[in-house]
């Protein structure tokens, strides 16, 4: 049903359909607000990822922040070749997840210190320090053996459109600044280290940036290449159906590995999990608030905080109310959150809104559930998973915990 390398288009006709079919004749079942989770879809997202990368020899990793679920993480380790985490929580939950499936850990992050290296080496095969201080503290504690130890760096090449959330920005926090990488490398020769980690993008369509990257790399790093094991070149872009860039990213993965590198790795998150995300919403109240129709829904965007972040307004579908793209019954769809700025956007539909409408909104599989906000003691929504054989299954329940756990002072009366 959803095609590999399919465009954004496509895909939200897909997923449309999909809905149409599949879920929205039991829709009595979902409680909403809800996440349902969309298995064929990552199923073709991991595909997608794999017909571009396996024939350039470079390894798929999943970088697991944007969705951490175990269903997707299960289903996704019988296909990448490893996980990339950037705590050691997270590098724990991945394990208690995966159990007995051997699976490379990859941990890069700025919560690596002497400290808590033991605790690292426990459950990491690769670790990514970010600076050069960070390096040689570790170092020092480091046996040299398992796991192994990588710097990353900032090359400082971006197309991120947002400086909010550029990691290659002037000042970044995130990684070894390209001049003092270079010095390094000829003042001290790369020593103690068997990899480099770049990661320049954020949900980019264009490979324009990570080309420039290691195109530098393969210039600035060009002595200590040979004696890698590895090169990371990061996520942050989109599906390969939908990027430009990909005959020259090609082309520079076969310089860098001509230069003696063996193995090059990338890391998407983002690209792997957006699609396969939809937030499953109700409308509870429609009224006019002077000239301006509101409808308001039962969830919120502390449920789907990159629209409020990004100001972004995601694809909807509204079953036996097509949405149009001009003309139509405009309405300004509103979380109900006492916050003001708690909006999803104007849409405008075939029909009027009447309450008990079902809204989905589409490509909230990343970031979304895992950055989701109690405010004002709002329940988090449900999460439903459909399966490839079409099984609806509620693998979540709303509760009040969260919200109680976050303002109790435990042992206190």
């Amino acid at each position: 049903m959803f095609m590999v390398g399919a465009s954004d288009e496509q895909r939200f006709q897909d997923i449309r359909l999909c809905l149409e079919r599949q879920v929205v004749p039991r829709l009595d079942s979902i409680r909403t607000p809800a996440f349902l989770y969309l298995d064929a879809v990552l199923e073709a997202n991991v595909a997608e990822y794999l017909d571009f990368l396996g024939p350039l020899g470079v390894d798929l990793l999943y970088s697991v922040k944007p969705c951490t679920l175990d269903f997707v993480l299960r289903a996704l380790a019988r296909h990448v070749a490893g996980f990339d985490v950037c705590t050691l929580p997270e590098a724990r939950l991945v394990r208690e997840f995966l159990g007995s499936t051997p699976m490379p850990v990859h941990l890069t992050g700025l919560t690596v210190f002497p400290e808590n290296w033991a605790e690292i080496a426990a459950v990491a095969d690769y670790v990514n320090v970010n600076s050069l201080s960070t390096l040689s503290r570790v170092q020092a504690v480091h046996d040299r053996g398992s796991p192994r130890l990588g710097l990353r760096v900032n090359p400082k090449f971006s197309t991120a459109k947002d400086l909010r959330y550029d990691p290659a920005r002037p000042g970044s926090k995130l990684g070894v600044p390209a001049p003092h990488f270079e010095r390094w490398v000829v003042e001290d020769g790369g020593r103690g280290i068997s990899g480099l980690h770049f990661h320049i993008a954020c949900e980019s369509s264009s490979l324009k940036a990570v080309v420039s990257s290691l195109d530098w790399l393969a210039r600035a790093a060009a002595p200590l290449l040979p004696r890698l094991e590895y090169v990371n070149v990061g996520g942050g872009w989109l599906r390969p159906g939908v990027v430009d860039g990909r005959e020259d990213f090609a082309e520079m993965v076969h310089k860098v590995r001509a230069l003696g590198v063996s193995s090059i790795l990338t890391e998407p998150g983002t690209g792997v999990a957006r699609d396969t995300g939809v937030l499953v919403t109700r409308v509870v109240d429609v009224f006019d608030a002077g000239g301006v129709a509101v409808a308001v829904i039962d969830s919120a965007v502390g449920h789907a905080p990159e629209v409020f972040e990004y100001e972004w307004e995601p694809e909807i579908y509204a079953p036996d109310n097509e949405p149009l793209q001009e003309s139509g019954w405009e309405y300004e769809i509103a979380g109900c959150s006492p916050l003001a700025g708690d909006r999803f956007g104007r849409y405008s539909f075939r029909n009027p809104l009447e309450v008990g409408q079902p809204l989905f909104f589409l490509q909230l599989g990343a970031y979304a559930q895992a950055r989701l906000s109690s405010f004002a003691g709002l329940p988090w929504p449900s999460v439903y998973r459909l399966t490839r054989s079409g099984e609806l299954l509620a693998v979540q329940e709303p509760s009040d915990a969260v919200y109680l756990n976050l303002w109790r002072s435990h042992g206190q009366r």
